[in-house]
């Protein structure tokens, strides 16, 4: 069984939409960050850095339970389990790259960008939502199908609210949103009730 532990925010709907689309069973577990319920000893052991999502699968490899916290770390820990959105055997690398891209890139820029204002990290993002623009031109997908590469980014690009780096200002990235937030996966993940 897969005991999912998170909250309504960008990093905890990530380790949510990914759960949804894997298929797999799982519970849900509502960890209230405003309360603090992040920070006690119970969860402090499954999650050291306490902050969310985490989650434990009880039957993970080998038969033995398995603890993952960070929520790009969950995306792959379900598709290596469900056996899906890692991409063919030659779509792989490409799943791999996005995927990297978007964790090590846009979801640190994109996490920052509303904190405090900074035209070099404007940027930044303008320069990523540009490239992105540019790879989603004529595709539907970052890889060759619904993966990793696009569950990844979702959750931080969905809620984009600033004054002067607007996703709607690059149409491949607003189509694949729209695309992205279709899914009926996607869209039990984003509409899931916290609180």
């Amino acid at each position: 069984m897969i005991d999912l532990y998170a909250w309504g925010t960008t990093n905890g709907r990530r380790g949510l939409l990914a759960a949804e689309e894997s298929g797999l069973p799982f519970t849900l577990h509502q960890i209230d960050i405003h309360k603090g319920a992040q920070k006690t000893p119970e969860y402090e052991k499954i999650n050291p850095y306490r902050k969310i999502p985490a989650l434990i699968d009880s039957d993970g490899p080998g038969g033995q339970p398995a603890t993952i916290f960070e929520s790009v770390a969950i995306c792959f820990y379900l598709a290596e389990k469900s056996g899906k959105f890692l991409g063919s055997a030659a779509d792989h690398p490409n799943v791999l790259k996005w995927s990297m891209f978007h964790a090590t890139n846009v979801l640190c820029t994109f996490g920052l960008l509303g904190r405090s204002p900074d035209p070099a990290l404007e940027g930044h993002a303008k320069n990523q939502l540009a490239t992105m623009d540019r790879h989603l031109a004529g595709r539907q997908w970052f890889a060759e199908d619904f993966s990793l590469a696009d569950m990844i980014p979702f959750t931080r690009l969905a809620g984009v609210k600033h004054e002067t780096v607007k996703t709607s200002d690059y149409p491949n990235v607003q189509a694949w949103l729209d695309r992205v937030g279709a899914r009926p996966a996607v869209k039990r993940a984003m509409e899931q009730k916290f609180g």
